[in-house]
């Protein structure tokens, strides 16, 4: 499709500028751009995640009453979900936010587009740190990227105690796998997104955490 070609066409210019500025170090670059995207989004990604942490609350808090309502209508499932959707709608949770869904929809072709404009840019034989191909495969940066996730994942506050192990194990372990048998200048990119998931779960705990010193 012409729109989209155009649009990768962009990215990739961009990194191309970068890698210029930068004296020809496009590992360099792809870092510097998957930085600035992601920090670029992360107002929008933080509010769509401070959303999904009063969603959780709010359902949390009414528990209590979701287990009557289960408990009282368990013979009679649409009467049960009628009950649990006015009681949703009385204290205004929504489960399914338009304007959430639509920003997710929104991020996704901008990822999507940095991505391919990356592996466009892998051309040519370069080095970046330790790493002295970006063309093949690092399974340290692989394995850096897979921690970072994880962390992402153990620091985030909306996360039951319970889950939090395996929630972190799951994506933490897809991660290495997938960035180990890709290009290490894909990993680079992965890892300037994982850097800012991380900045994201510290500022969302510390807000979780002023939130319950407000309530205490």
């Amino acid at each position: 499709m012409e729109i989209w070609t155009n649009f990768v066409d962009l990215i990739y210019t961009m990194l191309l500028g970068l890698s210029t500025i930068f004296g020809g170090n496009m590992g360099l670059a792809i870092g510097v751009m998957s930085l600035s995207v992601r920090l670029a989004l992360l107002p929008l990604t933080l509010r769509f995640a401070r959303r999904s942490m009063e969603v959780r609350a709010a359902l949390k808090k009414l528990e209590p009453a979701f287990s009557n309502i289960r408990k009282k209508y368990k013979n009679d499932p649409q009467r049960m979900w009628r009950e649990t959707a006015n009681l949703q709608n009385l204290h205004g949770i929504r489960l399914f936010d338009g304007r959430s869904f639509f920003g997710m929809l929104f991020q996704a072709p901008l990822f999507i587009g940095v991505f391919a404009a990356v592996r466009r840019g892998l051309t040519g034989r370069g080095g970046f740190l330790w790493i002295k191909d970006l063309m093949q495969s690092d399974p340290l940066l692989a394995l850096i990227c897979a921690l970072l996730t994880g962390l992402s994942v153990a620091l985030a506050p909306n996360i039951p105690e319970s889950q939090r192990t395996a929630t972190m194990i799951i994506p933490a372990t897809l991660t290495f796998l997938f960035l180990w048998r890709v290009s290490a200048g894909v990993a680079v990119y992965s890892f300037g997104s994982s850097v800012v998931g991380v900045a994201q779960s510290l500022l969302l705990r510390r807000i979780a955490d002023r939130n319950r010193r407000l309530r205490g």
